[in-house]
């Protein structure tokens, strides 16, 4: 009697279902990405409100610390 057909799995995951972990993958650094960067955004403009770092900058004027990364 000849051995059952083998399945094809990796890690416990049928290979016919590793086509959506690229997308999923993507989507999740997206969202994160967008809620490092916001994060960023609210830090910055707190620095130059706060009494220890604050600069004297003025309401309208660009953030002194600017993204730099990305």
């Amino acid at each position: 009697m000849p051995p059952p057909p083998r399945k094809h799995n990796l890690f416990g995951f049928q290979l016919k279902y590793y086509k959506y972990s690229f997308p999923a993958f993507l989507a999740v650094f997206a969202a994160g990405k967008f809620l490092d960067d916001k994060e960023k955004e609210r830090t910055s403009r707190f620095r130059d409100k706060s009494a220890m770092f604050g600069g004297h900058v003025k309401p309208g004027d660009p953030p002194s610390w600017p993204h730099t990364f990305f």
